[in-house]
């Protein structure tokens, strides 16, 4: 109707609406909403109704607007209507509109103020929304304004409590209700299990029985989890039996003391219950298989869990979201790349939607954000924006969290905006970390602060450890500073790793000072300072150049027995360094053997350089040799580029050139810059061959294994074929290597193809007329 111009009349539209509303087609509603608007056809009550509905359970925004607009045009708003809608706002976690509802049920606009029906909808609002201490909250409310909860309330309230760990409220609630259901008896078994209490739990399932209630399967089951909960097998194993002669076991029972042999990692006993399980005509299903895996997790045996895997495949048994979840969750223990791509392979070939479970959403997210898997990433986020999932408080962090990895601030704002403003969902401090460190790690460090000092959240210790990284990576120590002023007059309570930052951000420039004034404050706030706080003291005192008193303090951390590694050696070596204390060298080295700290590339990268600066490469060299053996690692690519530079800054190309070459033996290649180096440094000595062969060598001319991502400068290369020319060696070596160069396909600019055609300045004639033209070689 709507293409062919055919105006619509305000019964009309009403009609279209209200079946938008039983097809929920949000997005036919909007369009007709337009089409209504643009035409100037009014509303009645009946289509103001319909759009709310459509809006409020698509969660739009727009949802706000015509809720006030119909109070406006004066039309009744009934407290059914209010009541229907709180449902809708309860399925997409729809809180800002709930509450926009609550305050106009408040100001007496549906007639009669509060009802039991109406906190009953704010309840299911809250409940849906994970909020399970603010539905609990809505009971004082309840008595406060005079009214009574139903049967049906306080047996939600008691849910609800449990689910926020009220135990003592569930309690409560339970003397209230005249007669207890089974549900309510429940709840109460619930309880007990959060409080890890067996024998309340057993007194729980003798009232039944005292109150003429015959408890069921269901009621065993629950005292059951709370034997395995609190650890007690042997009750667990007595209830079974008893169970077995009421005739009530069924395969929850099962899975149930299969949890309690998992939880105490018993995996022989769990295994040999999964045999008696099949023996009892009770196959093993996937919640039964998963309590293995888990189990098997948790023991860092893989291999095990790969076993169980294969297992339910043999089994037909699908794997379910939360098989993927565990086998996710066993990559934090993962050390090489072998279980990643096996666990990420086993991820596609489940089928399974990420996108369909918010728990498992959010395992896969912080998964391909520890192991920066950022194109599954990216396409993950993808189609989370295309599926109906209302992400909860917790789940914004980890999305927020994700687009500041893909270094998408504009992203990280959207979601922040729509959880708040459209949602109406309070962050906690959790989330409001992930958007300030969201905002730091991208350079938006004055919007960070911005938004720090906007936030109604108090302040904290760790809240103010992200902010001080944004201000230290930015180089601003000062703002780092009045930070640190500003939290302490505020009385807020600092932790070592937070005082850690701080020190950190002051100790990078060298403010000693500034310094030792937050670390005499630690004892203050009881902050121990630690290992961390000592080594950074160290690294102002080595900054500043203050090397004896950097030394102090490590002796202090020696003598102390305080836990340190080679960190706080290199820190002080490399301030030898820089400032030249020669003499401080060999007791460092000494007293890292002394106290068997380990050496390490780095303490290895450090010495070159230092040696090379002191013009001596014997000692370089014999570093190279022995520190390897000492910390057992292998010298990496960075540590061959610095022995190689060293050689060349000394005047030994030849040295340089045989480091390259074992380098190369040993499987590593030098980067670019190291590469261009080596080069320019062996044109400038003349060595103009073997300048030629390390071309070949690093770029794969002669078909042998090139250095993967590394080149030559074209600046280097036009130096090497001018060198080349100006020797008269243009046909024998300049012209064949730019030939090679050509045929891998190496970018040549034209400076360089002219550098080679150029005559010297002992060109004697025309060329070999066996060569090519220069014609030939522009071609």
């Amino acid at each position: 109707l709507l293409e062919e111009g055919i105006s619509l009349g305000t019964e009309a539209v009403t009609v279209i609406l209200e079946e938008c509303v039983k097809s929920h087609d949000a997005k036919l509603a909007r369009k007709v909403e337009q089409h209504a608007r643009t035409a100037r056809v009014p509303f009645n009550m009946h289509a103001y109704d319909a759009m709310l509905k459509a809006y409020a359970e698509d969660c739009d925004v727009r949802a706000l607007e015509i809720f006030k607009e119909m109070q406006a045009e004066g039309h009744t708003i009934s407290e059914g209507l209010c009541v229907g809608l709180l449902a809708r706002c309860a399925e997409g976690k729809f809180l800002s509109f709930a509450e926009e509802i609550i305050r106009f049920v408040r100001a007496g606009g549906a007639g009669a103020g509060m009802t039991i029906a109406v906190y009953s909808g704010l309840m299911k609002v809250y409940a849906y929304s994970g909020m399970y201490g603010k539905a609990c909250d809505l009971y004082d409310q309840i008595r406060s304004d005079g009214l009574e909860p139903d049967q049906m309330m306080y047996g939600c309230l008691m849910k609800f409590s449990v689910e926020c760990g009220r135990t003592a409220l569930s309690q409560e609630l339970s003397e209230k209700l005249s007669v207890l259901d089974i549900q309510n008896y429940m709840s109460l078994i619930k309880a007990a299990g959060r409080d890890r209490d067996v024998d309340r739990a057993f007194g729980i399932i003798q009232r039944l029985r005292e109150n003429n209630v015959k408890p069921d399967a269901i009621a065993f089951n629950c005292v059951l989890d709370v034997c395995v909960k609190a650890g007690d097998i042997h009750r667990a194993r007595q209830l079974v039996q008893e169970m077995e002669e009421l005739g009530l076991l069924d395969i929850i029972t099962y899975n149930t003391l299969l949890k309690g042999y998992c939880n105490n990692n018993d995996i022989k006993g769990a295994k040999d219950l999964l045999s008696e399980m099949s023996a009892a005509n009770f196959e093993p299903n996937d919640v039964s298989y998963n309590c293995i895996l888990n189990a098997a997790v948790n023991c860092g045996n893989f291999e095990d869990a790969w076993d169980t895997i294969a297992k339910m495949e043999q089994m037909n048994v699908k794997p379910d979201h939360y098989t993927v979840s565990i086998m996710l969750k066993a990559l934090k223990r993962a050390k090489g790349t072998k279980d990643v791509h096996r666990c990420l392979s086993f991820l596609d070939r489940s089928s399974i939607d990420p996108c369909s479970d918010e728990i498992l959403m959010n395992t896969v997210l912080e998964t391909y954000i520890r192991h920066k898997e950022y194109r599954r990433l990216e396409s993950l986020l993808s189609k989370f924006e295309q599926s109906n999932l209302r992400p909860s408080v917790p789940t914004y962090g980890s999305i927020i969290k994700a687009y500041a990895n893909l270094k998408r601030p504009e992203k990280c704002w959207h979601f922040w905006n729509e959880m708040q403003g459209q949602r109406g969902l309070e962050p906690n401090d959790i989330v409001f970390g992930c958007m300030l460190d969201a905002l730091v790690c991208n350079n938006q460090v004055d919007e960070a602060v911005k938004l720090f000092e906007s936030s109604t959240l108090k302040p904290n210790a760790v809240l103010c450890s992200i902010l001080v990284k944004g201000f230290t990576t930015t180089g601003q120590t000062q703002r780092a500073m009045s930070l640190w002023h500003e939290m302490r007059s505020k009385g807020v309570r600092m932790n070592t790793a937070a005082c850690n930052a701080f020190v950190d951000a002051q100790a990078r420039v060298g403010n000693m000072d500034e310094v030792l004034l937050i670390v005499e404050a630690m004892a203050q706030d009881g902050c121990r300072p630690d290992g961390i706080t000592h080594s950074t003291i160290v690294k102002g005192y080595a900054v500043k150049g203050d090397l004896d008193k950097a030394m102090d303090v490590l002796r202090s951390m020696q003598d102390s027995g305080m836990h340190h590694d080679a960190i706080v050696y290199n820190t002080i070596l490399d301030g030898c360094t820089k400032h030249k204390r020669t003499d401080l060298v060999d007791p460092i080295l000494e007293s890292m053997q002394e106290h068997h700290i380990s050496p390490t590339n780095f303490t290895l990268g450090i010495l070159v350089k230092f040696y090379s600066r002191q013009k001596q490469l014997d000692k370089a060299f014999a570093c190279m040799t022995t520190l390897p053996k000492r910390g057992n690692f292998i010298p990496n690519c960075q540590v061959w580029s610095c022995l190689m530079g060293a050689c060349l800054m000394n005047g030994s190309p030849a040295k340089a050139l045989q480091v390259f070459r074992d380098m190369r033996a040993t499987g590593q290649s030098a980067d670019t810059r190291a590469c261009t180096s080596l080069v320019s440094g062996l044109v400038r000595m003349g060595q103009l061959k073997d300048a030629v062969q390390v071309v070949d060598d690093v770029l794969g001319l002669t078909g042998k294994g090139k250095c993967h991502g590394v080149t030559i400068d074209q600046d280097c290369l036009e130096s090497l074929l001018t060198a080349l020319v100006q020797k008269g060696l243009r046909e024998d070596m300049a012209a064949p290597l730019l030939e090679r160069l050509r045929a891998a396909h190496v970018p040549l600019s034209g400076r360089l193809m002219a550098a080679t055609l150029a005559d010297g300045p002992d060109y004697a004639g025309p060329p070999n007329p066996r060569s090519k033209s220069k014609s030939q070689y522009y071609a």
